[in-house]
């Protein structure tokens, strides 16, 4: 179980959070040095939210070496349960049904990611 929590929320959360991070930086810059209209950027940042969390699911699995589904799913939920947390504290609102759906599918990208990730072939280290 220890094993499975450090994947989780070492490898699996942090990876996402520092993709997030990186990426909504990328969004900023695009938004502000482009004339890409905000539709454009939102839908990009859809997608890559998905494939994030996907990645980050599939990651935590790999590390874990067990229980795909598990870890990519508390990988996604762990992430969501902090998206809205922060949301209900500092924007003072509650989530509403689009964004419900969002945080739907950031769930299931993360849980299939979860089960692709421990079916991933190890490299074999033979001395």
């Amino acid at each position: 179980m220890k094993k499975m929590m450090q994947g989780v929320l070492a490898y699996g959360v942090g990876f996402i959070f520092l993709a997030m991070l990186f990426f909504s930086g990328v969004l900023a810059l695009l938004l502000r040095f482009t004339a890409m209209e905000y539709q454009t950027l939102n839908q990009i940042a859809l997608i890559a939210g998905i494939t994030i969390l996907a990645a980050g699911g599939l990651l935590s699995a790999y590390k874990t070496e067990q229980k795909g589904w598990l870890s990519g799913g508390l990988t996604g939920f762990i992430f969501v349960a902090m998206m809205v947390l922060f949301q209900v504290i500092f924007e003072n609102t509650w989530i509403s049904l689009p964004q419900l759906s969002y945080f739907g599918g950031l769930l299931i990208a993360a849980w299939l990611g979860g089960m692709i990730g421990v079916n991933l072939p190890r490299s074999s280290q033979k001395r």
